[in-house]
């Protein structure tokens, strides 16, 4: 699961904030720490002199302040005299002792004239109390500054985003068409501003190659419309002369009939490829009729084809309001791919608002089937992997919205659907 830039980037702001808000407390307190140790021991050190000079006599001694505790042990005399948490300790001996009721700093060493030792003990609960209070200070001056990392991440993060969602919005605004809305350049960000003026290049790059394709569509048009007027002239001119017999007007009407739907043909697929189809031309047609004239028009071409092909046509009629040609084109490539699969017949049904064509060949390639239920202009496969009569009826249904329905395609054959009133 893909997850949001703006979530990864706040992720990583309050992270580097934490991360930094963290090493700086600690870095307070060890500081402190090391501080107080320092003011501790110097205190200590000042203390420790004070009371050498206080011992003259070999003799136990014992000195008290508010917070000291100082004892002075003759060499081979009992610790009778000492506090418990000072007896048993070696010489030279610092380090501060934790007892339940009271906490203490200990410094133990040799006193060399009169000879013996000499015990310091003081009272830092104060500045233990101190430091805890001090401690819940730091915890509370992270919390806070976690709390403002949060508010500067989750700021920051839609700061940087926002404009990306700007740019990704005017993306996806921008439809296919003959002049698109070119995206707007001015950000803050030199980035984002890129990013602008690379997609509007990329525009400007496919309407100059649109336009170079509308052009060389014209001139096809063109090119294929001049030598099929040539023929039709030349067919009537011989219809004229009056010279054929019966067997040659037949065989003439079967070439002005081919040639007639060769310029149809020529005509939808120049619309198919310009996009365009013009619902002028649209009339009511009879669907079993339009079936009827396809099946006569495959049996002139190919002998055997009507044998193979049938079709028995159901009543009541339907009615298609459609492009007759595009009509006629969809029914033929439909059911010369059928019978391209197949070496037995092709049944054609007709149901309520449905067209079906059944083969019973060892069905299309899996490629094929797969790229059928996908819009053409989304597939990611180009044309040339297609079967070209199944890529035109593909194209007709979806420039009338018709649907195209693989039932199934597999070693018993293959059914095809077109959904000609789909909801």
């Amino acid at each position: 699961m893909k997850q949001s830039l703006a979530r990864r980037l706040f992720r990583y702001l309050f992270g580097v904030s934490l991360v930094t808000a963290l090493l700086s407390i600690v870095a307070i307190e060890l500081f402190y720490e090391d501080m107080e140790d320092t003011i501790l021991n110097l205190e200590l050190t000042e203390e420790q002199a004070f009371f050498l000079n206080q011992i003259e006599r070999p003799v136990s001694q014992s000195w008290r302040t508010a917070r000291l505790r100082a004892f002075y042990l003759p060499e081979g005399e009992s610790e009778a005299l000492l506090p418990d948490y000072l007896r048993d300790k070696p010489v030279p001996y610092s380090a501060e002792l934790e007892l339940p009721d009271a906490t203490y700093l200990v410094l133990v060493r040799d006193v060399d004239e009169p000879a013996g030792r000499l015990y310091l003990s003081q009272d830092i609960s104060i500045m233990e109390d101190q430091e805890l209070l001090s401690q819940l200070t730091v915890l509370g001056v992270l919390l806070g500054m976690a709390v403002v990392g949060f508010v500067i991440s989750r700021l920051s993060a839609k700061h940087l985003v926002n404009p990306l969602h700007r740019l990704t919005s005017q993306i996806q605004a921008t439809e296919p068409a003959k002049s698109m809305r070119r995206l707007d350049t001015r950000y803050a960000d030199t980035e984002f501003a890129d990013i602008a003026n690379a997609f509007n290049r990329f525009l400007d790059a496919i309407e100059a190659f649109v336009e170079r394709e509308k052009s060389f569509v014209k001139l096809a048009s063109h090119e294929l419309r001049t030598p099929l007027a040539v023929m039709t002239g030349a067919l009537d001119i011989i219809e004229k002369r009056g010279t054929l017999s019966e067997a040659d007007r037949r065989t003439l009407g079967r070439i002005r009939r081919a040639t007639d739907g060769m310029h149809s043909d020529v005509d939808i697929l120049l619309k198919l490829a310009r996009g365009s189809i013009d619902s002028d031309e649209y009339r009511k047609l009879s669907l079993n009729n339009s079936i009827e004239d396809t099946l006569e028009e495959l049996e002139s071409s190919q002998g055997d084809y009507r044998e193979r092909l049938r079709f028995v046509p159901k009543q009541p009629d339907q009615t298609v309001t459609t492009d007759p040609a595009l009509l006629r084109m969809l029914l033929r490539n439909l059911l010369l791919n059928a019978l391209k699969h197949t070496r037995y017949g092709v049944d054609i049904e007709t149901f309520p608002g449905r067209l079906r064509i059944r083969d019973y060949g060892d069905g299309l390639p899996h490629h094929i089937t797969e790229r059928l239920t996908q819009p053409v202009l989304t597939s990611r496969s180009s044309f040339q992997e297609s079967s070209f009569g199944l890529l035109i009826v593909q194209l007709i249904c979806e420039r009338q919205g018709w649907q195209l329905n693989v039932v199934q395609s597999g070693e018993s054959g293959t059914e095809i659907d077109v959904d000609l009133n789909p909801q």
